[in-house]
């Protein structure tokens, strides 16, 4: 499913006056899809009691437009205009139509009580500022945020929740925290971002009357994995196959510190359909992964406590015929490990690659001189993202879209940003969202089953981009099924790995 930024959502209401469609009608159909969407959520809205918070733009003409929709489904309405008389032409005839309507409409003041209009009202709508807002909300709408907070019984936002940035999920020192948002064309960057995300409470995405040929023609760069986006992306499974058509995977894991993480990273891989998976691994933490995981090939090799140069040969004849390489899980950080990192990079660069967790600790010393194609995939947690970069993670955190794609563009790879909302990004400036899991995947080890997911995906013919996008899908939702009967705390990694085959069925059927 598509998603926007505010400057390509006002492209497209720009461009959809080639088609006659002005910003009077867009606002009409933002109103009514609102009135619907409100009526579907809520019941009995002739009951109602509705205060409708319109700022001075069209955000706060949508609102007042809505209002006039409640008005006639009978609910009682109230205007407080927050900001002051409107300044958008939009706005004011809105305005002018519910006052001859006799709607109450009032004007914010400091003296002025809203806090008793708040209370007294069933639902508060919140049409004070949309898609544009950047910064900080200046002292007095602060006010009015934190009253609204505090003493709505139900908020609904318009748009975006006020003091929202739509783009990078960014929130003022005080924001509007919805029940529900309703936006309109598509669903905003910035919604699906924490902190954002957890003060917009149920988000609907409705229309505004541009036409679906027209949005469909449209080249927009961020998407959000579905249900029916992942569903199209499962590799098919041909009955006329053996182990070679699912792909050859080659894992590079373990150390004397992480013995067990070799066979999680092999348990990720295996589960989603690889058709067979090596691990190479310091001997003897090859019969770990035996002990634990049969089902993989574990090779020991000629290492004690960590992979070095003497392995090299070993790996080379291995990788020779792998399809996918996966680097880096439980590795560690030495020396000797990083000139072997290096040697598979480099000598094998035309097949593909996962690069986890050690190894990005390891490319990161010397970043610079490594060179990638997009076969190659890169999966940092922020903390790793910001040593791939010299940045801080305060910084990556503050707008994680944008520093994946620099990332992505710079070194010609696909980046797999891990976060509560990951963010996977490819060099041509496209990228998608992932909003699937939960706290369960705060655990060691969940990291090492997504790596070894997205080199299984890879072996059997998907692309980096869509590889990742597809594992990060399956790896939230087997999350969330655990955490249907169980608590979130209390999920371990060969829990996470049980329950993917759950998820690829019912993608399946």
């Amino acid at each position: 499913m598509k998603i926007v930024n505010d400057d390509e959502m006002r492209e497209i209401e720009s461009k959809a006056l080639d088609y006659g469609i002005d910003g009077a009608l867009m606002m009409e159909h933002a109103a009514s899809s609102s009135y619907v969407a409100i009526k579907e959520e809520l019941e009995s809205l002739g009951r109602k009691k509705f205060l409708v918070l319109a700022g001075k733009g069209n955000n706060g003409g949508d609102a007042l437009a809505l209002a006039r929709y409640l008005l006639e489904s009978g609910a009682t309405v109230k205007v407080c205009l927050v900001l002051g008389e409107p300044s958008s032409d939009l706005a004011k005839r809105n305005l002018l139509i519910l006052t001859k309507l006799g709607v109450e409409c009032v004007r914010y003041a400091k003296n002025y009580d809203l806090a008793k209009d708040i209370i007294d009202a069933d639902v508060v709508v919140d049409g004070i500022l949309g898609i544009g807002f950047k910064g900080q909300i200046e002292a007095e709408l602060s006010k009015v945020i934190e009253m609204v907070n505090a003493h709505s019984k139900y908020t609904i936002s318009i748009d975006v929740p006020t003091g929202i940035d739509a783009n990078t999920g960014q929130i003022s020192q005080n924001c509007i925290k919805a029940d529900m948002t309703i936006t309109f064309g598509f669903s905003k960057t910035g919604l699906l971002l924490y902190p954002a995300r957890s003060y917009c409470g149920k988000v609907r995405v409705e229309k505004i009357g541009i036409p679906q040929q027209f949005l469909e023609s449209i080249e927009l760069k961020g998407e959000v994995t579905t249900f029916e986006d992942a569903k199209k992306l499962v590799p098919k499974r041909p009955a006329f196959s053996n182990k070679s058509t699912f792909g050859k995977v080659l894992i590079l894991s373990g150390s004397s510190n992480y013995t067990g993480t070799p066979s999680m990273v092999a348990m990720g891989a295996l589960r989603v359909g690889a058709g067979l998976v090596i691990v190479a691994t310091p001997s003897p933490f090859n019969t770990v992964v035996t002990s634990n995981l049969p089902e993989a090939i574990a090779i020991p090799l000629p290492d004690v406590n960590f992979i070095s140069s003497k392995s090299i040969d070993t790996i080379d004849k291995i990788a020779e015929n792998a399809d996918v390489i996966a680097i880096g899980p439980g590795i560690g950080t030495e020396k000797a490990t990083e000139a072997v990192v290096e040697h598979i990079v480099n000598t094998w660069k035309d097949k593909y690659f996962v690069i986890d967790a050690d190894g990005l600790n390891l490319i990161s010393k010397a970043f610079d001189r490594y060179r990638f194609n997009q076969k190659t995939i890169l999966t940092p947690h922020p903390g790793e993202f910001a040593r791939l970069t010299s940045q801080s993670v305060t910084e990556i955190i503050s707008d994680p879209v944008k520093h994946a794609l620099e990332l992505s563009k710079m070194k010609n790879v696909t980046v797999l940003l891990k976060g509560p909302t990951t963010v996977i990004s490819k060099p041509d400036g496209k990228y998608a969202i992932n909003v699937t899991g939960n706290s369960a995947l705060a655990k060691g080890g969940t990291g090492d089953i997504l790596t070894g997911m997205i080199a299984g995906f890879m072996a059997q013919g998907l692309s980096a981009f869509d590889a990742a996008k597809l594992s990060a899908y399956v790896h939230g939702k087997a999350a969330e099924i655990y955490s249907q009967n169980k608590s979130e705390a209390s999920m371990l990694v060969r829990d996470l790995a049980d329950l993917i085959p759950q998820v690829l069925k019912s993608l399946s059927q």
